[in-house]
């Protein structure tokens, strides 16, 4: 929220912290309302002055150019080259001189054009960023004074800050409320203003009829009839007002409700009376299917839960949310009903999530509004509406109120505050603090107190508020440093916490990035991407298929917990690629959640990660496929990072068991030895999945480059354990090495063969690995040829040819027997 601080002049004196703001901001930020930046107006138009054009010639090399001899004070003169058409000699300008940064962070420096000099330049009312024709350079009246700052003339010399408020502080969403805060931490006056206004004898409630059907939903509600206003053109102080805070002019009403929303924090709406139907407003919930259209024309079905404004035909504004287009104010308008009224909370956010309308009303009704400045926003907006609309305001205006909002009065000791905060708290300094905070104090004797927050402030309702606006007010600084008594012995690290710790490391050292994606996600989604959901549970994972539904969700793109870590990885792909990131690798680490029944809900920490496309390389031609043995390589040496053995890849005998965004000849199951029966060799449980996304998934999403994914759960991870370091002497024997080429199916994994080979080898082969795989040539379809390189070595002697060659005699028995290969 912007906020003005010769706005906030009106209300509190801040006027010498305008030429150094930064001290202020550090109040307001150390008292919890942070000030995210601030924007010195005057200090962006600095070196840009008023001057007088004392000459004006034809640039001697360019027919649309002319040189001017610019003076903006007493004997300094600047020749500036200029392009407009639309000056003279004696014209009174705006020059903006070497050193400026104007709007568009366009420097000003001097320069030659065409072989002139030029020491400036004459500037457009665009140039300059304000409101105002662009026909040429800004033209000044012939009594403005030379050499003065832009900003001083234009009224920019104003500070903006951009304040981040807390949702419990919805009093300080408006530049009194912000006042009253100021006053409150500087312990300066705070000036409150009666509206003054003359009200004719004329009655509203005859003109407008008025009837609150639903008063716990709306349990204040005011309107005044205002006639004769016309619509026209804002005050260029009002609009000015408006522009420092970020809020566009629209027209003379509609800027002044927003300008008292702004000044006292409390939403306003203009109604064309003349639109109101049987000239009766009814404060309703809506009827289910009933038709509104919004101020900017959307239509939408109405569910009988919202609440409305109505008259004795339609729906005429949604409360707190926003209007309707059949009783805006237009050009035509000539009579309004000014409506003022607070409307509960809750209500209002269901509407406004509901149909996913976010407005500066509904920002601060949804907060909270001070029920007790309704009537007095209403006197503010009549009097700046006869000011600058004119018109003729009605007596005998509508306020129901049929049961005033109070507070409870809060019970509360020094001694209580002291042991909260862990030093002395001063019942003096207490109770002019809170006396600052707008509250009634009452002595209770002793150390207690009786404090009597005032309506304003919805925040303040317990013991432990006040001790929390103490411990603000006073300075956070003056609690205390100290460090409990350990009195125990530490705790063991959680398994978990270590294998996630440890995974992270083992990802980052692969090259991977981390990701940290929400743990909530839309189902609508979620269910399209996993399409068969069933097909997890056949990965290994551990929980139930039903998604667990947040109560309160922000949105329909954020309303349950995630049961797959890999959704959230491919929208960061897609989002990644679209920008023009083609190519990356990403890993998540976090829990997954599902419900067995209602009420248990289940936690499984996964680890997922994704890579796509390739690194640009000029020597590489052929990159098919790497991606997939590139993810399958990281996770061999995680494996071996947690002291797993037996990493593998299983494709189910029916390719259908794949879940359905997985390319169905890329994909897998990973597995390792521990999950295998020992006599059979056979899976018996799987970690999770690996594979390539489905191409018709990457071109639905416009994804050009291969996509390749894995998601594992944590859990043999984090039972893993480190085995027993022994040391084993190195041989000091020269090792031999024999290469073997075999044909075999493309279908059959090269790993698998070559454990065959380790088991024929026994303790004499070291090492089997693979140096060449060739296809095509005089080979048949659905053929390959992988080359071995075996290498042999005995700890005791010198290996003999004829002990080396009855090895190598044992591994070709034994492919042949178990897979059928021969020797190419």
């Amino acid at each position: 929220m912007k906020i003005s601080l010769k706005w906030l002049c009106d209300f509190v004196d801040v006027s010498d912290y305008l030429k150094k703001p930064e001290p202020l901001a550090e109040i307001l930020t150390r008292a919890g309302l942070e000030v995210e930046d601030i924007q010195n107006r005057a200090k962006d138009y600095a070196f840009v002055v008023t001057g007088i054009i004392l000459k004006k010639e034809q640039h001697p090399n360019a027919d649309k150019l002319s040189v001017c001899q610019v003076m903006t004070g007493e004997g300094i003169v600047h020749q500036i080259v200029c392009g407009a058409k639309n000056h003279k000699e004696n014209d009174k300008v705006v020059a903006a001189l070497p050193g400026a940064i104007l709007p568009g962070n366009f420097a000003i420096q001097k320069t030659v054009l065409r072989g002139v000099d030029s020491g400036g330049m004459l500037c457009s009312t665009k140039e300059l960023g304000v409101a105002g024709e662009d026909s040429g350079i800004m033209i000044l009246p012939a009594d403005t004074p030379i050499g003065l700052p832009f900003a001083q003339y234009a009224g920019l010399e104003d500070v903006t800050f951009e304040l981040k408020v807390t949702p419990n502080r919805a009093d300080c969403l408006s530049h009194f409320g912000l006042s009253r805060e100021i006053a409150c931490l500087l312990g300066r006056e705070l000036k409150r203003k009666s509206p003054m206004f003359a009200q004719s004898a004329a009655s509203t409630k005859e003109k407008i009829a008025l009837e609150v059907q639903d008063t716990k939903a709306c349990p204040r509600y005011a309107g005044r009839f205002i006639a004769g206003v016309k619509i026209g053109a804002t005050p260029a102080w009002l609009k000015a007002r408006l522009e420092s805070v970020g809020m566009k002019s629209i027209n003379n009403v509609v800027d002044v409700t927003n300008y008292v929303m702004m000044e006292l924090g409390q939403p306003l709406h203009a109604f064309d009376a003349n639109e109101i139907k049987g000239k009766k407003i009814i404060v309703r919930k809506s009827e289910k299917g009933e038709a509104f259209k919004t101020l900017d024309g959307t239509e939408l079905k109405l569910t009988g839960d919202e609440l409305v404004i109505a008259d004795q035909e339609r729906a005429v504004a949604m409360a707190g949310v926003i209007g309707g287009l059949n009783s805006g104010v237009s050009d035509a308008t000539q009579d309004i009903f000014l409506e003022s009224a607070y409307f509960q909370p809750a209500t209002v956010r269901r509407s406004s999530r509901r149909f996913g309308i976010n407005t500066d009303s509904c920002y601060r009704f949804v907060r909270g509004v001070d029920p007790e400045g309704t009537r007095q926003a209403l006197d503010r907006a009549t009097e700046l509406l006869l000011e600058v609309a004119g018109g003729e305001a009605y007596g005998d205006s509508h306020d129901v109120y049929p049961e005033p909002v109070t507070k409870q009065p809060v019970t509360i000791s020094t001694q209580m505050i002291t042991d909260r905060l862990g030093y002395p708290c001063d019942a003096k300094v207490f109770e002019d603090w809170m006396r600052r905070l707008g509250c009634d104090v009452k002595a209770l004797g002793g150390d207690s107190f009786e404090v009597l927050p005032p309506t304003f402030r919805f925040d303040l309702e317990m013991q432990m508020d006040l001790v929390e606006e103490y411990a603000r007010l006073n300075g956070y600084d003056h609690i205390p440093e100290s460090f409990p008594a350990l009195r125990k012995e530490p705790l063991a690290n959680d398994p978990m916490w270590n294998a996630v710790g440890r995974m992270v490391q083992a990802l980052r050292a692969q090259g991977f990035s981390q990701a940290s994606n929400y743990a909530f996600v839309g189902e609508k989604g979620e269910k399209t991407f996993l399409a068969n959901e069933t097909l997890l549970t056949r990965a290994g994972f551990g929980l139930p298929l039903k998604s667990v539904r947040l109560r309160n969700p922000l949105s329909e793109d954020w309303n349950v917990m995630r049961r797959t870590l890999t959704y959230g990885l491919y929208k960061n792909v897609v989002h990644n690629f679209h920008q023009g990131q083609e190519s990356g690798m990403l890993f998540e680490v976090g829990p997954c959640f599902g419900e067995e029944k209602p009420g248990d809900y289940r936690e499984e920490y996964r680890v997922a990660g994704i890579l796509w496309g390739e690194p640009e390389n000029m020597w590489v031609v052929n990159k098919k496929g790497a991606g997939l043995f590139k993810m399958k390589a990281a996770l061999e040496a995680i494996y071996q990072n947690f002291w797993l053995q037996g990493f593998g890849l299983m494709q189910p005998k029916e390719r259908g068991e794949l879940p359905q965004f997985l390319h169905r000849g890329q994909a897998g199951w990973v597995m390792h030895q521990a999950r295998a029966d020992e006599k059979s060799g056979e899976a018996t449980s799987f970690d999770g999945y690996l594979g390539s996304i489905h191409p018709q998934l990457l071109d639905d999403d416009k994804i050009r480059v291969p996509v390749t994914v894995f998601e594992l759960t944590m859990r043999p991870f984090a039972t893993a354990k480190a085995p027993l370091q022994t040391y084993r002497g190195f041989s000091r024997q020269p090792a031999v090495t024999r290469d073997l080429s075999l044909v075999m199916p493309k279908t059959l994994a090269v790993g698998d063969v070559m454990s065959t080979m380790r088991e024929a080898g026994g303790e004499l082969l070291k090492n089997v690995s693979v140096f060449d795989v060739f296809e095509g040539g005089n080979l048949e379809p659905g053929q390959k040829s992988v080359s071995f390189r075996l290498r042999f070595q005995d700890k005791a002697s010198t290996l003999q040819d004829e002990a080396v060659l009855g090895r190598m005699t044992q591994v070709l028995d034994s492919v042949k027997q178990k897979w059928g290969l021969a020797t190419r």
